[in-house]
């Protein structure tokens, strides 16, 4: 009886040290949270239906993420991902010519599911992507007229961070996301697609 108590205290220890020696931290909080933000660059391309000439648009964002999950095993986090970017001093490249968009404001905002893994060897860099959807909102300041479309998001990101006190860590993490957007409106119709480089300082526990 004794030995047998002896054995199973000893297994439990060992499971104990195994899943340490795995990169596992003690305590880790099963919650995941994660505070970003920072610059991005907007590149899109739009093509017309009816044969018209295609466009570009250019511009510098502001961008704001929080990701919300859970650590669902040792190093791998499931979560939902609102990432807002307000692209601002666009240029639309048309027809040889470039004309700066001063007085037009493109907000480009998703909500995805991610997948964000820490490397065993490494675990202070973490890499992921994500699926979801994104939500274009164009704000015309001088007409005063606005126009939405949905479309899809995809990301990949990789980062690193260094511990701080209390379970948080701090980072910094580069995510591309790819993304495609159909329009109606203003005629004729239009389909685009953009890529959105960002890099964010974060704050993660």
């Amino acid at each position: 009886m004794c030995a047998a108590g002896t054995l199973a205290a000893l297994a439990v220890v060992l499971s104990g040290a195994r899943a340490h020696a795995e990169g596992e931290a003690a305590g880790e909080p099963r919650l995941y949270l994660s505070l970003g933000a920072g610059p991005a660059f907007n590149y899109e391309s739009r093509s017309f239906s009816g044969g018209s000439p295609g466009a570009s648009y250019t511009g510098w964002a502001p961008v704001v993420d929080v990701t919300v999950g859970q650590r669902v095993r040792p190093r791998l986090v499931i979560a939902g991902e609102l990432q807002l970017a307000a692209v601002v001093n666009r240029t639309e490249s048309y027809l040889g010519g470039s004309i700066p968009l001063s007085d037009t404001l493109n907000f480009l905002n998703s909500l995805s599911g991610i997948a964000d893994y820490t490397l065993w060897r490494y675990p202070r860099l973490h890499v992921g992507g994500g699926i979801g959807l994104l939500v274009t909102t164009i704000v015309d300041t001088e007409m005063g007229s606005t126009g939405t479309d949905l479309g899809f998001a995809l990301s990949i990101h990789g980062g690193y961070r260094w511990p701080l006190r209390r379970l948080w860590s701090i980072g910094v993490t580069a995510r591309l996301t790819f993304y495609g957007v159909g329009s109606q409106t203003p005629s004729p119709a239009s389909s685009s697609v953009g890529l959105l480089p960002v890099l964010l300082l974060t704050f993660t526990r």
